[in-house]
């Protein structure tokens, strides 16, 4: 059964944000293709609900996303990844999309991204994994 929090932040057709303040956990869910510029305000509502709500956990649901084209990656390398390894995010888990060209994206914007620090990126084919490891003590 999908992961359901108790606070939805903003939903649309293709992307919803939800949080749960007790866990300091975010999570986005993605539905398919997004143009660019919903893309670009997707990823700056999710850097803005960690950022307001200073959330430590994050669950990237991308089952269902396409792929980014190369602006879209250079625009989320260049604008959201430097701060959301500066914030308050210390473990991301990721549901990987079905769609490989979508998972090579996500591989690459990790690599670009390059020393973390303290926060933790790891991918997992099971919700309720993804999420005992999100939980776990920081």
């Amino acid at each position: 059964m999908p992961l359901k929090l108790p606070s939805v932040y903003y939903e649309s057709h293709a992307f919803t944000v939800s949080y749960d303040l007790d866990r300091s956990l975010g999570m986005a869910v993605w539905q398919g293709r997004l143009p660019s510029a919903d893309l670009q305000e997707a990823f700056l509502i999710c850097s803005y609900v960690v950022d307001k709500f200073n959330l430590s956990r994050w669950l990237a649901d991308d089952r269902k996303m396409k792929g980014f084209t190369e602006e879209d990656k250079k625009w989320i390398a260049e604008n959201v990844a430097p701060s959301m390894i500066a914030g308050p995010l210390r473990r991301m888990a990721i549901l990987p999309s079905e769609d490989e060209e979508q998972v090579e994206a996500i591989e690459h914007l990790i690599q670009r991204a390059g020393d973390l620090g303290d926060f933790i990126i790891k991918s997992f084919f099971d919700e309720d994994e993804a999420l005992q490891w999100l939980m776990r003590e920081l």
